[in-house]
Formats: C-alpha cells, sequence, structure tokens
C-alpha cells in the first residue's frame, strides 16, 4: 500500500486508524529508538526498544515473550511495512536503519551523514526527510497489522527491565563489589540552622546537606539498580577520600568546593552571584554563551539547566558532575540519565554519540506542578553536548543553544 508523497504529518496522524491503546505517537516513538546505534543489524535491540504494546501489534502473543520467534516476528513486520513505502521514503528509512551496505554504519549520524554525501546535500536535510517517513511507516505498521492480545505483564516488565538495567548499570560503572562516593553541596556555615551542628542536643547530619532531593534520589536508583555496590555520602568539607570507583558530586560551584576543584579542567563554568541571585552557565569557547534560569514576571520558575559532566582520572575513577543553576536543575541531571527506560534510551544516546569520551551534557529542566521534567534525548537533543579523548581540549559535539527559552522542540 503506498502513500501519496504529498501527504503530510498531519494527513498520517489524522488518519491513522489503530487499537485505541496504541497511538501512532508511540508507535513512531518506538521507531526512533530502533534506528539508534546498529539498528536492525542487532534485531533483538528490538525487544527493548519496543514497547509492550507495539510488540504485542506486531507479534502473535501466543509465542514465547523475548524468544528468537519474537524477533524475527518483529523484524519481519517492520521489514515488511519498509517495504510499502515509496522509493523516496524508503530510501531513507532503510538508511536509518542499517539496510544499506553503502551506508553501513554503527550510528545513525554516520549512516544519515553518509547518505547526504550521496544525495549532495546537508545532514539535516537527511534528517527532515528521514522523520517524515517514519511518520508514514507508523501508519503502515498501524494500519495494516492485526492487534493481538499482550503477554503477560508481569514477564515482558522482568526482561526490559533487566535490559534496561544493564544499560544504565554500565553506564554508572555499577559494577559488582564497586564503591560508589556521593559529595554533596552543603549549606553555608551562616545559613544552616542550629541542629546542623554536632555540638547541638538535635544534632541532625544531613541538616547541613544542600540539594537533598538529588542526595535521597541518587541513593534510592542505586541501590534499586546495584544492591551489591558500597555507596557512601559525604559533604565536601568531610571528603578526603581518594580510592572510590566512582565519584558522584552533586550540586553546583558555589555550595560544593569538590565541584570547585575541577572547573580547571572544564571548559565552562558557573558566573558567582551573591546569593539569593542566579549564577548563569558560561561556556567560553561558544563566544562566551551565557544560559541561566529562566523567570515569569511573577517570579516563578519556567526553567533550568541540568548539566551532567563525566570525567575519567588516570587513576581509574570514574567522576560524574551533576550542576545545575538552581537545585531544579541538578536533581533532572541526576534524573536525566537515572530514570528507568527513559534514562537508559538517554544514556544509549550518549553512548552512541561520544563513547567512553570524558563529556559535558547540557539539557532544559522545568518544573511542572510538582514533577521535574527532563527530556528523553532520543526525543530531544540537548542543548549542548561537548566530549573530549585523552585530556585534549573539549569539542563540540551538539549545539542547539539557539533553542533554549523556546520550550522543547
Amino acid at each position: 500500500m503506498l502513500l501519496p508523497s504529498s501527504w503530510t504529518t498531519g494527513h498520517i496522524l489524522d488518519n491513522v486508524v489503530s487499537s485505541p491503546s496504541l497511538s501512532a505517537g508511540e508507535v513512531k516513538a518506538c521507531l526512533k529508538r530502533a534506528r539508534q546505534g546498529h539498528g536492525l543489524a542487532r534485531p533483538t535491540s528490538l525487544l527493548t526498544v519496543f514497547s509492550p504494546a507495539v510488540r504485542a501489534h506486531l507479534h502473535d502473543s501466543s509465542g514465547e515473550s523475548g524468544s528468537a520467534g519474537e524477533v524475527t516476528a518483529l523484524v519481519g513486520a517492520l521489514r515488511r511495512a519498509i517495504e510499502q513505502l515509496g522509493d523516496d521514503e524508503r530510501l531513507y528509512v532503510e538508511a536509518d536503519f542499517n539496510l544499506v551496505p553503502e551506508h553501513r554504519y554503527p550510528t545513525l549520524t554516520e549512516r544519515q551523514e553518509s547518505l547526504a554525501r550521496q544525495q549532495k546535500c546537508a545532514a539535516k536535510t537527511v534528517r527532515r526527510h528521514a522523520d517524515r517517513a517514519l511518520d508514514t511507516l507508523a501508519y503502515l505498521l498501524l494500519a495494516d497489522q492485526p492487534a493481538t492480545p499482550s503477554p503477560a505483564a508481569s514477564e515482558d516488565r522482568a526482561v526490559r527491565t533487566d535490559v534496561w538495567g544493564e544499560d544504565l548499570r554500565r553506564f554508572w560503572r555499577l559494577a559488582e563489589g564497586a564503591r560508589i562516593d556521593i559529595v554533596c553541596s552543603e549549606i553555608p556555615q551562616d545559613e544552616r540552622p542550629e541542629y546542623a551542628w554536632p555540638t547541638d542536643r538535635n544534632y541532625l547530619r544531613y541538616a547541613k546537606f544542600a540539594d537533598l532531593d538529588t542526595l535521597i534520589y541518587l541513593r534510592t536508583r542505586m541501590a534499586q539498580l546495584a544492591p551489591q555496590v558500597t555507596v557512601r555520602d559525604f559533604a565536601p568539607s568531610e571528603y578526603y577520600d581518594t580510592q572510590a570507583d566512582v565519584m558522584v558530586v552533586v550540586g553546583g560551584p558555589p555550595w560544593n568546593a569538590k565541584y570547585r576543584e575541577f572547573l580547571p579542567q572544564l571548559p565552562y563554568f558557573f558566573q558567582p552571584n551573591e546569593l539569593g541571585e542566579d549564577d548563569p552557565l558560561v561556556v567560553p569557547s561558544l563566544g562566551g554563551l551565557t544560559l541561566g534560569p529562566r523567570w515569569t514576571e511573577r517570579h516563578e520558575l519556567l526553567e533550568d539547566l541540568a548539566v551532567v559532566t563525566r570525567l575519567t582520572l588516570a587513576q581509574g575513577t570514574t567522576v560524574f558532575l551533576l550542576g545545575g543553576c538552581l537545585t531544579l536543575g541538578v536533581l533532572a541531571s541526576a534524573r536525566c540519565l537515572l530514570e528507568a527506560e527513559r534514562g537508559a534510551r538517554s544514556v544509549g544516546y550518549l553512548t552512541e554519540q561520544v563513547g567512553d569520551a570524558d563529556f559535558v551534557l547540557v539539557t532544559e529542566a522545568r518544573r511542572i506542578g510538582g514533577f521535574t521534567d527532563v527530556a528523553d534525548l532520543t526525543m530531544v537533543e540537548p542543548l549542548l553536548l561537548l566530549a573530549r579523548s585523552n585530556n585534549k581540549p573539549f569539542a563540540t559535539v551538539v549545539d542547539n543553544s539557539t533553542r533554549y527559552g523556546q520550550g522543547v522542540q
């Protein structure tokens, strides 16, 4: 079934007829994840990048969930839908999913750039056409495949959790027996409550910690992901160890002396201001680019920045710096790369872009109601991504900084 090339995204999404439990948006989101990395050159990835609803829609659930038979069925359904595309759209989709030998590369970016060279156009033109082709592909998968009952939810959830959990453990270096030290920012002495001091009769050690939400979130997620690792927490004033496998530094330089120790190695800094004022992020190598929190006229916070930095020390310790201009950005920096399947997808995006290199990631963070809202990087690219290898200067990998303040694109 070929669709007119003149059909727009709106035509397709407005005319899709599918089961009430499955939307075109969900199918397209799964397709976007499926084309990342090696694409269909690693067909087993469909078991993790396709949601349970999409897998159930494309595969007869009478077979065993997660089996080789299911992988074969999913690949077959996807290939049949690709074959129904018009010649122009099929060109982009086949390259995206790593089905064309002359564009066979381990990353989506390399495949699209290879096709752009062949077509003698800009890579962003290829990306635009490829995105539109995914709309058509989502329609074909919804319209031509019969819906089937989903597998047992508990079994499917266990399979998916094991896969994305392993991705997160690998990224955060949470190997069995590893020692993880969290160095959390602390409230300045003249701002602390009386019970934050050991001499007080009601002394509470954590009363001196800033970014406490992030500390609790990190400890909880790491305990869930890797119960066999040892996680300890410290304030900068009480941390003198250097033998950790992983050090996670929580909170920006103004209130975290440990973060300040790393600033000479970093391609950015937070402009210090008086207490109660914003400390904007400054990137000198990008013409002094300055980004800070955004507020409404009534001084309600709209957006902050989540800033994640990874450094690998010569002694073998991996250092993660979780920063932001405000506490919202600090919490979002942790949630971005630890939040279950969404975090695993964002981790996969980063690994595809920079491998094991040191990096600086900057993306938006929003508070909507009581929720800390941070984007899936496979759906919305970061504002900035810088990387370096072998202690060379950081280079720009992604720059969408002009987007900041315009809302998620």
